[in-house]
């Protein structure tokens, strides 16, 4: 089943994304607009090439779904990029993120016919469960997310990643998994190009592409990125768009563990201290996410 290793490999890589990018924002770029209009540049290359080197049907319903989702998927990274930028703990937005499976679920039986069985139903609700628990709960460290501008942020970034799910997992039928990625960048690249434009970030981009610490951080997350957009792209093509988007949103499970590497020991993490009692509900979180996830995928 090498739709499932790749499916893992998509998670894992945009873990890996999600971090960097983060400790990016933090230290070297300003903003979301102007982290995603450096990134665009490449992109618009890569596209470019794509398209000319395994050009596709331009006047096939495939290549018009794929345009709609660069749109989509520009939405994506404006509203991730906002809410990351704008809480101090990614660990409370990942698990909102990628609560995105149920409704790449809901999206399947509704445009693609999928059946829902009671057990998924079951899945739902515990994702369902982990978001809110990550988003709402006042006790968590660190600035709370609750139902502020940041929560819808990330909830319609999960809505958008669901939808643009489900026009690769159609468009695939006609397509090549390269010309999806070559499509859907010729149409999102140049999105965060102009918004930059538009928000005068010129003098920012030109700051981080002089910057030698903030260019290595930002190739960091385009390695990941590319590494995780082609295996998932690639999954969702082989395996069913359901059960591979449910592997792709273990998400939350990774973060934690980067956590724990990265300086909390499990015994912390889980011991109940009225300072401290947020990382109980962060492991709460994510576990109910990873258990829905897992139920959607049998």
């Amino acid at each position: 089943m090498d739709w499932v290793l790749l499916s893992l490999l998509s998670a894992v890589a945009f873990t890996v994304l999600t971090i960097v990018q983060k400790r990016a924002l933090e230290r070297h770029i300003n903003g979301a607009v102007v982290f995603n209009g450096v990134a665009a540049l490449p992109q618009v290359v890569v596209a470019a090439v794509i398209l000319l080197l395994t050009p596709p049907d331009w006047t096939s319903t495939a290549v018009v779904i794929m345009l709609a989702a660069g749109v989509v998927q520009a939405t994506v990274w404006l509203l991730q990029g906002y809410a990351i930028n704008r809480e101090a703990d990614i660990s409370r937005i990942v698990p909102v993120l990628d609560s995105h499976p149920l409704l790449v679920l809901i999206i399947a039986v509704m445009v693609l016919g999928e059946a829902l069985t009671p057990l998924k139903w079951v899945a739902v609700l515990m994702v369902s469960a982990g978001a809110i628990t990550a988003s709402w709960h006042q006790a968590l460290p660190g600035e709370c997310i609750r139902l502020n501008r940041s929560f819808f942020a990330v909830l319609g970034a999960a809505v958008a990643m669901a939808v643009v799910t489900v026009l690769f997992k159609v468009a695939s039928a006609d397509l090549t998994v390269v010309q999806m990625v070559g499509l859907a960048w010729m149409v999102s690249a140049p999105i965060h190009l102009i918004i930059a434009r538009v928000t005068h970030s010129g003098r920012e981009m030109r700051k981080v592409l002089g910057s030698r610490d903030a260019m290595r951080m930002l190739s960091a997350t385009q390695l990941a990125f590319v590494v995780a957009i082609f295996s998932g792209t690639l999954a969702l093509t082989l395996g069913p768009v359901s059960l591979a988007t449910a592997i792709m949103g273990t998400r939350p499970v990774m973060l934690l563990l980067w956590v724990v590497i990265s300086g909390f020991s499990v015994r912390d993490a889980l011991r109940h201290r009225p300072e401290h009692g947020g990382m109980r509900n962060k492991w709460a979180s994510a576990s109910l996410v990873t258990v829905g996830v897992a139920v959607m995928a049998f």
